[in-house]
């Protein structure tokens, strides 16, 4: 902490409000090592400790309420995320087991969680995550903050320098003391559930929980129903297979099952677990893990440097692995070998992992050590201070299982990563510039070129999309505007020199920083103006330190003044090799209104939608195809003319619909040609309900989207519904009519009363309207494009008082030669059941089946009509929305499952799939393609703008959620 002794007063009690509040917020940053550091630094200077303990605690406090709101808004998504990918360990039970325990012991795991190390780092996210009220979170948050920071001031302003050992020990004393707490709790509570299991089911109290009731579960109140659904349930006790031995129920049984975890990684990862137990056993005995030990008497007997190896202690490239000089280190160390060593290990193997970790040790030391001795000769000062230094820590080899690890990611994050590496440790080593900033370095670089050929892959890296080179160029210039402003705080030395800024570097910095935070957000976008001002940028700070070198060689004068431009400059350098390798990213021009793709409107708008129209007689096309032409679609157009491309675009997506109208053998040249030119318009290209995954471009991000349930009537007998039931006859013996007619054709009585249906639907029960895939065809909408318009069928049930029951619109599916190859079912709209309270609920129900009847006999008989009529095909579910039953994977799938929900009592989607089956349908998959992970929040957006008109970014989550938002 011999940092501090830099900082007057005032920034120093800044400094220490901003890392404990940093630190409270989530990040593992030293804060009460800053705390105390900065305690003795007060009473060295005269300033009054009281002042340090406020500014600690202000920023726990500050910190703490940031984490609690930070875990409240995204703690639900990766509780979301967790339950679908761990659904038998992070489930309704031990969710609402948690929720329980933050309600009742929250307050006190807040309040003593300050106390001890790491707990203090998570204890605020995790409050936000399960819902804790914030006024009893902020009093026990106040509490212990404000009892931390004076308990650690008036130690340290006691004891002086001792102080440090004193509370370091304490802070892992307590953490230990928590574990074994937490392992004794758990034993306990597995004991009495395993008790309770082998109890009659009658005898036992109920405690599963259904998933609709997860989301009041994590409210601060619990569930609201609690005390009567869950008296009505009792949990179903596991079946046993026939002669397996009964549950052992003693408490040895409940610790083998609490120590499970223990037994499966020392199976899974053995070298990972022994370094780890030795690494941190050592620290113990060394004292590591709450002081610095470089100042030890035995410290140069272990740690590996050029004055050991020149000494002949050639063992401590190998001792120096296990243990680290600072208690900070030690935690780092601990948490990178634990993830990154055991995935390694779990990944390639116990051998492999070893050598891949020992040979990252070894090459970084040496290859450290060597680059040292080599530069030392050429009269280096930076060079002549590494070949003095000793160094511990095993990070050399953490760094070449991370390393490792990011060379098998899957593509974009492969390159994004390794990139991020890098840089990490590149900018370290320019700016700090200590020997183990070299040795990781080197690591790091070998790590990330060896990896798959160590292992036996070969897979080279992808070559940057145009998203990936907008990212590049926008967090370049980020990473130097935080750079520059990290040394304006802390002045380092490194390679260079000393970064020490003068009032000419302050205005620069400064000047730079408001250019980048200007220019940042319009180049991320890709527009050509913002790249011009980064490269004008880039170029300018690269011609003033070259200004500088130059007059300072000229007026024989040292440089040091402008070493802070000169350690830049090789940033700058970086900088303007990212921008020239990425200028064709940025095309985008200044005019929003301009972000479209060619003949989105205007006279090229009508020749594109003549050219889909003329594709679409000449190779048809499939079910979406038959909605391509949909006044509210755009067409993009092929530079050869050879396809089209039905799209919408909502903030900022184009979302292509289905598969290109064209020869099939050109349809993935016809996609990615339209992805380029979206992305060259600063759109983000999707691919909504495609049938065939071979058309997306390679390396983007494609999930299940639902199914399409497709009718062959060439080998179905549409004449009588596969397998008729008991409903099925009933619809013979209702007085109902069925008829099936174009729109355009329907009689004005009909037609004023199922429009009378969409608006009851919509405004009395809040059935929202939809759009995209799903049009309001059934609605006859007299719109200007009469030719689509009145080749739509409607499908209508009628009472024999002439009521309509149930009205189905089918679009015709154009096929080769201008021929109508089947029909696509578009919308429902059904009777609404009747639901007045003074009629009994048998008679609500005898309704609701009576408009099930009418849609089913609406589907039937149209199936037999077109059946009749030479068509091939029907298909039942072309809009995306009808879901297989499988959970959805991906925030954009989910958001179209949410939609589904919210339209299912009006639409009927499981009642539809079960006409079809027994129709004898065949399920067909629907996919949905983007570029990323990334992408699918505002695919997902976008998708839902497009089917719900007027949509708003706050209601997302709640289309989007999973079983906790439900």
């Amino acid at each position: 902490m011999d940092w501090l002794a830099d900082f007057p007063p005032g920034v120093l009690l800044l400094v220490v409000f901003l890392v404990v509040a940093v630190e409270s917020l989530g990040v593992p940053l030293p804060g009460e090592t800053v705390l105390i550091g900065a305690t003795l630094l007060a009473a060295s200077s005269g300033l009054n400790p009281v002042f340090v303990a406020a500014a600690a605690a202000g920023g726990a406090i500050l910190g703490d309420s940031i984490g609690y709101w930070i875990g409240k808004r995204y703690g639900r998504r990766l509780l979301s995320v967790l339950n679908r990918r761990f659904p038998k360990h992070v489930g309704p039970k031990r969710l609402g087991a948690a929720a329980h325990l933050m309600r009742r012991w929250g307050p006190w795991a807040v309040f003593v969680g300050r106390f001890i190390a790491v707990l203090r780092i998570f204890s605020g996210p995790l409050a936000g995550m399960f819902r804790m009220t914030y006024p009893h979170f902020l009093v026990a948050n106040a509490a212990g903050g404000i009892a931390w920071a004076s308990l650690v001031v008036t130690v340290v302003t006691i004891l002086g320098s001792a102080a440090t050992e004193f509370l370091h020990r304490f802070s892992w004393a307590a953490l230990a003391l928590a574990g074994a707490a937490a392992v004794v709790i758990a034993v306990v509570v597995v004991f009495r559930i395993r008790r309770r299991a082998a109890q009659p089911a009658a005898d036992r109290a109920p405690v599963s929980m259904t998933e609709a009731e997860l989301d009041e579960l994590l409210s601060p109140s619990g569930p609201a129903s609690a005390t009567t659904d869950a008296e009505d349930r009792v949990d179903t006790p596991p079946t046993r297979a026939a002669g397996s031995a009964p549950a052992r129920t003693d408490l040895r049984a409940a610790i083998a099952v609490v120590l499970t975890p223990l037994r499966w990684a020392l199976r899974t990862t053995p070298a990972t677990t022994a370094f780890v137990t030795v690494f941190v056993a050592l620290g113990v005995v060394t004292g590591g893990l709450w002081r610095p030990i470089d100042q030890a008497a035995w410290y140069p007997a272990f740690a590996y440097g050029v004055p050991s190896l020149e000494a002949g202690r050639w063992w401590t490239v190998l001792t120096g692995m296990f243990m680290t000089a600072d208690p900070l280190a030690y935690l780092i160390a601990i948490v990178g070998a634990a993830v990154f060593g055991g995935w390694v290990e779990v990944r390639f193997g116990t051998l492999r992992a070893s050598a891949i970790f020992v040979a990252g040790h070894l090459v970084g030391i040496l290859g450290a050590l060597g680059a040292a001795l080599a530069l030392a000769r050429l009269d280096w000062p930076w060079a002549q201070s590494l070949v003095t230094t000793l160094d511990v820590g095993p990070s050399c080899g953490v760094l070449a299982c991370v390393a490792t690890a990011t060379a098998f990611m899957r593509s974009p994050y492969r390159l994004r990563w390794r990139l991020l590496l890098l840089s990490w440790v590149s900018i370290a080593l320019l700016y700090i510039g200590k020997i183990d900033d070299l040795e990781h370095f080197i690591t790091t670089v070998v790590f990330v070129i060896v990896a798959r050929l160590l292992l036996g892959e070969h897979r080279s890296t992808p070559r940057p999309t145009m998203r990936d080179w907008r990212l590049f160029a926008v967090a370049g210039l980020l990473v130097i505007g935080a750079v520059q402003l990290l040394v304006t705080l802390v002045p380092l030395d490194g390679p260079l020199g000393s970064t020490t800024l003068t009032q000419g570097s302050i205005l620069d910095v400064g000047f730079d920083t408001v250019a980048i935070l200007v220019i940042a957000n319009w180049l991320r976008r890709g527009h050509r103006w913002a790249w011009w001002a980064a490269m004008v940028l880039t170029v300018g700070n690269l011609l003033v330190t070259l200004a500088l070198i130059a007059l300072a060689w000229l007026a024989q004068v040292p440089v040091v003044a402008s070493t802070i431009w000169i350690s830049a400059s090789v940033l700058w350098v970086g900088q303007a090799v990212v921008l020239g390798l990425s200028r064709h990213a940025f095309r985008v021009a200044a005019n929003q209104t301009r972000r479209r793709l060619p003949g989105a409107i205007g006279p090229g708008a009508r020749r594109a939608r003549a050219r889909a129209a003329q594709l679409l007689r000449e190779h048809g096309g499939g079910p979406l195809a038959a909605s391509a032409l949909r006044p509210e679609n755009r067409v993009f157009v092929t530079a050869d003319s050879g396809h089209a491309v039905a799209y919408q675009q909502h903030a900022g997506v184009a979302l292509a619909l289905g598969e290109p109208i064209g020869d099939p053998g050109g349809a993935a040249a016809a996609v990615s040609a339209f992805a380029t030119a979206a992305e060259q318009e600063g759109l983000t290209p999707a691919v909504f309900a495609t049938r065939d995954a071979c058309i997306v471009p390679e390396g983007w991000r494609v999930s299940p989207l639902g199914r399409d349930l497709v009718l062959d009537l060439g080998e179905a007998d549409a004449s009588e519904p596969a397998g008729p039931d008991d409903a099925t006859e009933a619809i013979v013996a209702d007085s109902t009519t069925s008829i099936l007619l174009p729109a355009r054709e329907l009689p004005w009585e009909l037609r004023s009363q199922i429009r009378a249906l969409s608006s009851v639907w919509v405004s009395d029960r809040h059935v929202p309207e939809l759009g995209l895939t799903v049009g309001s065809s059934i609605d006859a909408p007299d719109g200007d494009d009469q030719e689509s318009a009145a080749a739509v069928r409607v499908s209508v049930v009628t009472d024999a008082a002439g009521t309509v029951l149930a009205a189905v619109s089918w679009l015709p599916i154009p096929g080769a030669g201008g021929i109508v190859h089947g029909w696509a079912l578009d919308a429902v709209r059904r009777a609404l059941p009747d639901d007045d309270v003074d009629t009994a609920t048998r008679a609500g129900t005898a309704s609701r089946e009576h408009t099930g009847r009418a849609v089913e006999r609406a589907l039937t008989d149209a199936c037999r009509r077109f059946s009749s009529e030479g068509a091939s095909m029907v298909s039942f579910a072309a809009s995306g929305l009808a879901q297989d039953g499988t959970e959805p994977d991906g925030v954009a799938v989910r958001t179209m499952a949410g939609i589904a929900h919210r339209v299912d009592p009006l639409v009927g989607f499981t009642e539809i799939a079960d006409v079809a089956e027994r129709l004898g349908a065949t399920a067909v998959p629907l996919l949905l393609a983007c570029r990323e992970d990334a992408d699918q929040p505002r695919v997902a957006y976008a998708a839902a703008a497009g089917f719900l008109t007027g949509i708003r970014l706050r209601d997302l989550p709640g289309l989007s959620g999973s079983l906790l938002a439900r």
